[in-house]
């Protein structure tokens, strides 16, 4: 079972959006993909930092990840993301606004 919390606030006037999901109800492929980019990412060793300098009009992004006996917690900016994780947060961010 992997839950994924995703939050994205700031911005140039945008709305903030919020979402949970559970890869364990969603269509396979679609799970499938969200777990790949998980992977890619390398989430789970990506460290916490809790000091965010955002510049202007960057998104700031939260996400919390459960994973089986896992938890782990990443916040990041628009200039301050791994590449890595670019790719997850497009996603997020896309099914985050399909379901608004």
């Amino acid at each position: 079972m992997t839950m994924i919390n995703f939050r994205r606030t700031g911005g140039s006037g945008e709305s903030d959006i919020r979402m949970d999901l559970d890869l364990g109800s969603m269509p396979g492929p679609m799970a499938q993909r969200l777990d790949g980019l998980l992977t890619e990412s390398n989430f789970f060793d990506i460290p916490l930092v809790t000091d965010l300098r955002p510049e202007p009009g960057d998104h700031e992004y939260t996400i919390t990840v459960v994973a089986g006996n896992s938890l782990h917690t990443v916040h990041a900016t628009d200039s301050s993301m791994p590449k890595t994780l670019r790719p997850l947060i497009d996603r997020l961010t896309e099914l985050a606004a399909a379901t608004t």
